[in-house]
């Protein structure tokens, strides 16, 4: 299963990320995602590794607290899952998946869609922005109960940078991309805050 990890995170506010949802297999949370109308999610498809069985899988809508069940929390079933049909693999293109949801949702103020930028958009090197999950805090180190959705900041590194970052220590050749056209790379060159494992929102 893939886990998200939040790292030099802290505890949201519940009602703060109103689009966040918990996407589960078989019951256990592998991955975020953003409600991005009543009944569509957009996640990563890496998510559907294991399979695309729609009924293997679940969403949880309004979630704030893992291990609490709050009166505001939705649950909802699958009804597709649509991959890129470009991706074959975690590191490369196409990672991104798009879930419909058997019945509509009703919204509330702690079930809202995100606004999605138009095609033409393009982001600035440096803009703030923010990460949120429930994965682990650390190499080893899991959230704690009651396991508080988690947020964070990190400002958007161009591509040209990101990619070198990526090669230090690496056996890929420098001539070959790591950070490929449809990727976005946020973080710090000094870490201890960032996203990884694909956190999604």
């Amino acid at each position: 299963m893939v886990n998200n990890r939040i790292v030099g995170g802290t505890d949201a506010t519940d009602g703060e990320w109103p689009w966040q949802i918990s996407l589960r297999y078989f019951g256990f949370d592998i991955c975020g995602g953003s409600l991005i109308s009543n009944q569509w999610v957009l996640s990563a498809a890496h998510c559907f590794q294991s399979s695309k069985n729609p009924n293997y899988y679940s969403v949880y809508l309004g979630k704030y607290r893992q291990s609490i069940i709050d009166d505001h929390e939705y649950y909802a079933y699958v009804q597709q899952i649509i991959t890129h049909p470009t991706f074959v693999g975690i590191k490369g293109p196409g990672d991104i998946a798009l879930i419909k949801l058997t019945s509509p949702v009703t919204y509330t103020k702690y079930i809202l869609p995100v606004c999605l930028p138009s095609s033409s958009v393009t982001f600035p090197t440096g803009l703030e922005c923010w990460v949120t999950g429930w994965g682990d805090i650390g190499p080893g180190e899991f959230l704690l109960y009651p396991e508080t959705l988690q947020e964070v900041m990190t400002p958007l590194i161009d591509s040209k940078t990101c990619d070198a970052m990526y090669h230090i220590n690496s056996a890929v050749n420098t001539d070959t991309n790591i950070i490929l056209d449809d990727m976005i790379c946020a973080g710090y060159n000094y870490g201890m805050q960032d996203s990884c494992q694909m956190d999604n929102e």
